[in-house]
């Protein structure tokens, strides 16, 4: 069965190509000898439009191009597509490819000429602008679409304004709602969604009086929102944070927010520390992500499994280095598998979330490990002689961009300038990590310095079908060449046995799981071996983060106190001893009711009634969990009273 073509745009100092790409040795694709390209001269930037038809490319002389990728006719495309468009610096499309935003610095002429553009990404023509005076990267974009482009959302001073999405055609646009939530500098919107409400993640800095908060809002509102602050259906409040990055799942109905703080209130790290949150819909309390024991540290990297059409899942890599890579479930944030311990420090999930690619990039040495979700385990290589299954080590140094094809079958890696200013090249691995060489272009083309950026041109949705691994060839040689082949393989894929003699370690230290953090420990337990592989979880595992959020008063970031491990036996004594407690002070409190004056405590329960009066009047935001349960004892305090009434009328 035959697929559309997969390619890849190059963008270099002397123009853009692109390319079609190979899925395996056998594809029959030749090297171009002279370069074709797409467009000359030098570029600033490019946005690809979400279905892959065209890409929007920024040329200093020029302006904004936009490039048609389906219907190619071989002439250079010199026109500018968007207007007076040389000095934009920044540029996305909205989630259908409808709209493109633009920002440029204001100009020093007429400041009052709007610098934040909305585009029709069809026809270039202009819609309607904003001034955004001051631009932080972090917030980037400041106007947000919904999944399905019906709301557009604008961050601004203390609120988020809500626009039609379909009103950027007409002469006087408006907007029709705003969301007031106080000190907020940044928001969040999913791009992609199978759930009809429309979810928004904020975030507020630390103030003197008030702590940093992480909210997740739906719009609209069920209860009308008072002018004061726009409710939130769940709130998180982050002590000295200083950024947040959310992380949205592939169905738009739960956000992972990964919070950075400035100090480390355990001491271990010099460099702050990091946790994880999950919010969602249908819960009113944020889960705080529980991470494996022995990966205690920083938190390197987080990805959903970007298919919908699965059972939710997201990877985190964790620990310092060699890391842990960790597989959680999407709704309770528990573990469900480890990968193990490895120098890596990336995530990167297939388009169907079928393989992903756990990498050691930056300023790590580049290794690569190719998993299989499905199956739980490393895909393997295949000896060309014997057909034996291999593990060889996979090495993408120097890597700066990387990413998956859209048919999940390929993943390229690329080194450009300015970041690496030399050996820039591009290379291409299968899902097995097999190096592809037979790739249509000439990596000397593009060395030292001449490689700006290279990505693959994405597709629409469903283009592509969700395919498994290919079959293994058979296995086939002599007896002998077999056995050498799977003797090999063996060796590679063991880790060295750690040495009878053992290092001595202190009383102290033996209790403690890991016993040592420290650099050396590290490299001391990667050499002898000890280092932890591949697990599945089927019982609930001792993890960071679970027993901090439940402990009243500790601040986020602070590791929570060892647990102890105790025999079956004291379990048993000790729900004995809880369960003959618990029954003396249900009898005690028996023998309490029955004592207890009738008009006392009827005018006991009339205070405590008067106070949830009192409650009803405030905003349903404000209040603490003591204050939401004494709201929620109403009824059955006014049963109570009743039941106090009849009895003193009998009396």
């Amino acid at each position: 069965m035959s697929f559309k073509e997969c390619r890849m745009l190059f963008r270099s100092k002397e123009g853009v190509e692109i390319f079609p790409i190979p899925t395996k040795h056998e594809d029959g694709i030749d090297k171009m000898e002279e370069r074709n390209f797409l467009m000359k001269g030098p570029t600033t930037f490019q946005q690809f439009a979400p279905d892959g038809s065209c890409v929007f490319i920024h040329q200093p002389k020029t302006g904004v191009v936009m490039c048609p990728l389906d219907d190619q006719d071989g002439s250079e495309i010199k026109s500018p597509f968007l207007a007076d468009s040389k000095s934009i610096q920044m540029m996305c499309c909205s989630p259908k490819g409808t709209y493109l935003l633009t920002w440029e610095r204001l100009s020093s002429t007429d400041p009052n000429q709007p610098n934040l553009k909305i585009w029709d990404a069809k026809t270039g023509t202009f819609l309607h602008g904003f001034i955004q005076k001051n631009l932080r990267r972090v917030n980037w974009p400041y106007v947000q679409w919904s999944h399905d482009e019906k709301y557009a959302f604008l961050l601004v001073t203390n609120e988020i304004r809500v626009y039609d999405g379909k009103d950027f055609w007409s002469e006087n646009v408006r907007f029709i709602d705003k969301m007031r939530i106080s000190g907020v500098i940044s928001m969040s919107v999913p791009k992609k969604s199978d759930v009809s409400s429309y979810l928004i993640a904020s975030f507020c800095p630390s103030t003197k009086d008030k702590p940093a908060c992480s909210s997740l809002h739906k719009y609209p509102c069920v209860v009308p929102p008072k002018a004061s602050s726009y409710p939130s259906i769940v709130r998180k409040s982050l002590f000295q944070a200083e950024e947040i990055t959310v992380h949205w799942s592939p169905k738009g109905d739960a956000a992972l927010m990964a919070l950075q703080t400035s100090v480390d209130t355990s001491g271990e790290s010099y460099y702050g520390s990091t946790t994880l949150h999950l919010m969602r819909e249908e819960y009113n309390d944020v889960i705080t992500v529980p991470l494996p024991r022995n990966s205690s540290g920083p938190i390197l990297d987080v990805a959903w499994m970007p298919n919908p059409a699965k059972p939710s899942c997201f990877a985190v890599l964790s620990g310092r280095m060699p890391a842990m890579a960790s597989l959680h479930h999407g709704t309770t944030g528990e573990p469900i598998f480890l990968c193990g311990n490895a120098h890596r420090n990336t995530i990167c999930w297939a388009n169907h979330g079928r393989f992903f690619c756990l990498a050691g990039f930056g300023n790590l040495a580049g290794g690569m490990t190719f998993w299989d979700r499905n199956k739980e385990k490393v895909i393997p290589q295949y000896n060309s002689t014997t057909g034996v299954a291999v593990f060889p080590e996979v090495v993408a140094s120097c890597t700066v961009g990387y990413g998956w094809s859209p048919d999940s079958r390929c993943f390229g890696v690329s080194t450009t300038s300015p970041r690496m200013n030399v050996d820039n090249q591009v290379r291409l691995f299968s899902y097995t990590g097999e190096e592809l060489k037979n790739v249509p272009w000439n990596n000397t083309h593009y060395k030292p310095d001449r490689l700006l950026q290279a990505s693959f041109v994405p597709s629409a949705k469903n283009v592509y079908p969700d395919r498994p691994q290919s079959p293994g060839p058979r296995i086939t040689g002599t007896e002998e060449e077999i056995a050498e082949a799977k003797r090999r393989a063996k060796e590679a894929a063991i880790k060295p046995v750690a040495s009878a003699v053992k290092r001595y370690v202190p009383p102290s230290a033996r209790s403690r799981s890991g016993a040592g953090n420290s650099l050396a420990e590290r490299i001391r337990q990667e050499k002898e071996g000890n280092m932890m592989g591949a697990t599945k979880i089927l019982s609930k595992p001792g993890i960071h983060g679970a027993s901090a959020s439940k402990i009243k008063g500790m601040p986020v970031g602070m590791a929570p106190p060892p647990v102890e491990t105790k025999s079956k036996n004291a379990l048993r004594k000790e729900r004995q001893k809880r369960n003959k407690a618990k029954k003396g002070e249900e009898e005690a409190e028996a023998d309490t009711i029955v004592q207890v004056d009738p008009e006392k405590r009827a005018r006991k329960l009339k205070k405590a009634l008067k106070q949830i009066e009192d409650l009803k009047i405030k905003d349903l935001v404000e209040l603490n969990g003591d204050q939401k349960k004494k709201l929620i004892s109403e009824k059955a305090l006014r049963e109570e009273l009743a039941q106090l009434g009849l009895a003193l009328k009998s009396s």
